[in-house]
């Protein structure tokens, strides 16, 4: 299927107006509100303690592993709201991808202190484990309770998996990346 210029602009406004739609939406049910709020206390928290926790001596490496736990959860979350998995009804900013609290500070912060602290493949399994059931099974209920995720068909124990992969990955591709840099 080929667009035409005109097609294009098209698109282009369609696009222009879900922007300033749910910019506008955001203004007048998001912003300030209690969930609101909450999400900017998570993510203020999430930074503060993150920093204050984090190794100094492995800063560089800590950080690469939060980035790319980061990447993955921003482009997991876009994917899932995309295809109408879930929905967040109440964004930290608008025009960002949706839960940037969560995704940018709590979920990298958790586990880069995981990956930090964990040293072993082992304990990090465990630990990762520990941190996959309290997030599919203790908070993301608590956030739907609280209306700050709204599940459309995705289940609770869809996360958990996810929530293992997503470490375990991380930390893999973390240590071949350490790996070849020590080699040269």
């Amino acid at each position: 299927m080929q667009l035409t210029a005109s097609d294009l602009l098209s698109v282009v406004e369609v696009q222009w107006l879900l922007t300033s739609t749910r910019f506008d939406e955001w203004m007048q049910n998001d912003v300030f509100h209690l969930r609101w709020w909450i999400l900017l206390g998570i993510f203020v928290i999430s930074v503060y303690v993150w920093w204050k926790m984090t190794d100094k001596s492995r800063l560089i490496e800590i950080t690469l592993y939060a980035v790319l736990v980061s990447i993955l959860t921003l482009v997991l979350d876009e994917l899932g709201e995309e295809l109408c998995l879930w929905y967040y009804p109440t964004d930290l900013f608008p025009l960002f991808p949706p839960i940037t609290a969560i995704n940018l500070a709590s979920l990298p912060m958790i586990y880069s202190l995981i990956y930090q602290y964990f040293g072993t493949w082992k304990k990090f399994i465990i630990a990762t484990i520990v941190m996959a059931a309290i997030f599919s099974f203790v908070l993301e209920p608590l956030f739907v309770l609280g209306g700050i995720y709204q599940m459309l068909t995705w289940k609770y124990y869809y996360s958990f998996p996810l929530y293992i992969a997503l470490a375990i990955f991380i930390k893999a591709v973390v240590g071949k990346l350490y790996s070849i840099t020590n080699k040269n």
